[in-house]
């Protein structure tokens, strides 16, 4: 069975390339892996994009799009290779014509929120 799934209106559908959870070598040869809901894996993520809708003008199907964290649906899986998220068009951060995953001079990371000492009034409101 060949299903294919369109996306409707102002909706993009796309699959996820950026994984938690996957394996990573440094340029060094060092294996990382990044575990899902922790602080490295809070950052915008790639998809491939399979499916736009009809008010999309300035992306194509097979374009690739970094989202901000968080901003796409639960996967909707197809079949075994492919699941595919309903992702927010208004927080597509970037798009790119190639895979950004393998081009290594592209680094996503995210950032330490350094913690505020408890006695620090910096951001008590005045008046």
């Amino acid at each position: 069975m060949n299903l294919k799934i369109k996306a409707m209106r102002d909706k993009i559908l796309a699959e996820m390339i950026d994984k938690p959870g996957e394996e990573k070598t440094t340029a060094g040869g060092l294996i990382l892996k990044e575990k899902d809901a922790t602080e490295d894996a809070i950052r915008p993520r790639w998809f491939k994009v399979y499916s736009v809708g009809t008010n999309i003008d300035w992306i194509k199907e097979g374009a690739y799009v970094m989202v901000a964290h968080g901003r796409w649906s639960n996967g909707l899986k197809i079949d075994e290779d492919l699941t595919l998220y309903l992702i927010d068009n208004e927080e597509c951060l970037a798009v790119n014509d190639t895979n950004p995953m393998d081009d290594k001079s592209i680094v996503i990371g995210s950032k330490p929120i350094p913690k505020r000492a408890s006695d620090d009034t910096s951001r008590v409101a005045v008046g």
